[in-house]
């Protein structure tokens, strides 16, 4: 579906040193068939892009700044679950889920493993094993086991 870019609309910005930072639609001018997005970066600064009415409406057009997942979805343990797809969208989950001490994260039926830097024994302690022995993927935190359990059924 294609996205109108109104004001408020949160979206990606590349960032030389960051990779990504998050921006907000600040002024939306139309002018005919031309129209000026002017975006607030988190630090401050200020980018305008200068785009068309048919551009905004195709959904491939790749000129435009990725847009931003809701707050409620940015951390999600299964990324399919994200309404929007990308690149920092995807990042920003897996960056959140381990500032969080969660080192897994599902992408559908694959399994992300980040590394911790760190012993996480209380990951993998005999208990842990019960956890997940004979439930559904989905009941449960991401884990190696689920993936293990879901093997073994």
């Amino acid at each position: 579906m294609a996205h109108s870019f109104e004001v408020g609309t949160k979206a990606w910005q590349p960032d030389p040193t960051e990779g990504w930072i998050a921006s907000e639609v600040e002024q939306k001018i139309v002018d005919g068939d031309q129209v000026k997005l002017v975006f607030r970066l988190e630090n401050g600064e200020s980018k305008t892009i200068t785009t068309t009415i048919a551009a905004l409406q195709d959904d491939n057009n790749t000129t435009l700044p990725p847009l931003m997942n809701p707050a409620m979805l940015e951390a999600s343990d299964d990324l399919t679950n994200l309404s929007h797809l990308n690149e920092p969208a995807v990042l920003q989950a897996i960056k959140l889920r381990y500032s969080q001490k969660e080192i897994y994260t599902y992408s559908g039926i694959v399994l992300i493993a980040t590394n911790p830097f760190a012993r996480v024994d209380s990951l993998y302690v005999p208990g842990m094993v019960q956890v997940y022995a004979g439930k559904q993927r989905a009941s449960q935190a991401p884990h190696l086991f689920a993936i293990a359990e879901e093997a073994f059924t």
